[in-house]
């Protein structure tokens, strides 16, 4: 054996075994952000919460997690990511297993605001980490690998909060959410962390080029840096409203599916977590083995998330407001089948739209921008418009709204961008 068929052999390794363990954390990561989705009924009894209070905890930790996200990737160009990777997971692992011990409903929203700061530490930075392992062409199947996670974990998160709540109390679904991180924060100080644009390098792309060009350290210039590129801008107004769309279907289906249709606790959190973990999973392997199909370029990519997102919309319509059982779960599956299908390919224009230096900053700063309007405002707003006149229905009906905003803005913009490069 060659020393380059044997490094060839250690590089490809390396990359599986980063792959399998951030892949790992992320499920962890979306089983502990959800966790609340689940126990909502007995948080409000014991809390003395309202629907706003209950939305505005999430809006709280996902204000918290926006605002952090650009200042781990600034971090991450300075500091081991590996280090930063694992100081993130102890910090929201531990403030989850303290929201298991609060007695009031502020200290419940400082313990939520604590783990924003621990989960932006690993979403801003574990995805780039990950790029730097795998060719431009790769990344598309890898990162779908990689965000099948959010999907499965989110079920989990459901089923697993069902499931203790009504065993032992809600309390013991944050004890139980919280002390896996501790674990995996270990385990994660043993990745390799590669160099920036190392796989990059290793195929000459445009991206090595841009690497070593002169970029000045302080945040407005790469602010300026990073706006100046076409698909980092239409990629994130895009994911935008998917996120304001999701991000509030994730919150309020089981407690509308309580409410609105008189499922129990137990059969709302497990069919929706059933649901997330079969459609999401596959979708999400799905967008990615497609993208990687198409070429895994920026139109393609964009063209192939609007497609998925105009058929996403008008399915949820079936799963909000059909009253047969079967029909609600047909049409849930279908659209988060589809709605994940873009995470993969979505993240891949976002990642490669920059230099690699750059990578942790754009995903940093798209992060900030997707809740910053879109998860951090809805769930509240919708919130508040349960306890309104208007009521649940109206409410729910921003998600197919928003849903097919982020289709046209996906799909029109990719088919722009494959004209401009036919030019």
């Amino acid at each position: 054996m060659t020393q380059a068929t044997s490094h060839a052999d250690a590089s490809i390794r390396s990359a599986r075994i980063a792959l399998i363990t951030l892949t790992a954390i992320n499920l962890l990561n979306y089983l502990d952000r959800y966790l609340i989705a689940g126990i909502v009924v007995p948080l409000k009894a014991a809390l003395g919460a309202n629907d706003a209070d209950i939305g505005l905890l999430t809006s709280v930790f996902l204000l918290v997690y926006m605002v952090a996200s650009p200042i781990f990737g600034i971090l991450a160009r300075r500091r081991s990511r590996t280090l930063i990777l694992a100081a993130g997971i102890l910090i929201w692992s531990l403030a989850t297993i303290g929201s298991g011990l609060v007695n009031t409903l502020t200290q419940l929203f400082i313990m939520r605001a604590i783990v924003g700061i621990g989960e932006a530490a690993y979403t801003t930075v574990g995805p780039a980490m990950l790029v730097d392992h795998y060719s431009p062409t790769r990344r598309p199947l890898a990162l779908s690998i990689f965000y099948a996670a959010i999907p499965v974990g989110s079920a989990l998160s459901y089923i697993a909060s069902g499931l203790i709540v009504d065993a032992w109390g809600w309390r013991e679904v944050f004890l139980a959410g919280g002390v896996p991180g501790i674990a995996l924060a270990i385990v994660c100080l043993k990745l390799k962390d590669p160099p920036l644009g190392q796989s990059d390098l290793a195929t000459g792309t445009n991206t090595n080029v841009m690497m070593h060009a002169s970029i000045a350290g302080n945040v407005s210039s790469n602010i300026k840096t990073v706006i100046k590129s076409r698909e980092f801008v239409s990629s994130t107004a895009g994911y935008i409203a998917f996120t304001f769309a999701f991000g509030a279907l994730a919150v309020w289906m089981p407690y509308y599916l309580q409410v609105a249709r008189g499922w129990s606790v137990a059969s709302s959190t497990t069919t929706f977590g059933i649901v997330l973990v079969a459609s999401g999973f596959v979708g999400t392997i799905a967008g990615g083995a497609i993208a990687k199909r198409l070429g895994g370029g920026s139109a393609s990519c964009l063209q192939l998330c609007g497609i998925c997102m105009a058929v996403a919309a008008p399915t949820s319509v079936i799963a909000l407001y059909c009253h047969d059982d079967w029909l609600i779960i047909l049409g849930l599956t279908i659209s988060s089948a589809f709605s994940f299908a873009t995470q993969g390919p979505v993240n891949a224009v976002i990642l490669n739209s920059v230099s690699a230096l750059l990578r942790p900053f754009a995903i940093g700063t798209s992060v900030l921008l997707i809740h910053l309007l879109g998860d951090v405002p809805s769930p509240w707003l919708i919130g508040k418009i349960f306890d309104s006149a208007m009521g649940m229905k109206v409410g729910m009906s921003l998600i197919p709204i928003t849903m097919m905003l982020s289709a046209a803005i996906w799909f029109f913009t990719g088919r722009r961008l494959r004209q401009i490069n036919k030019c």
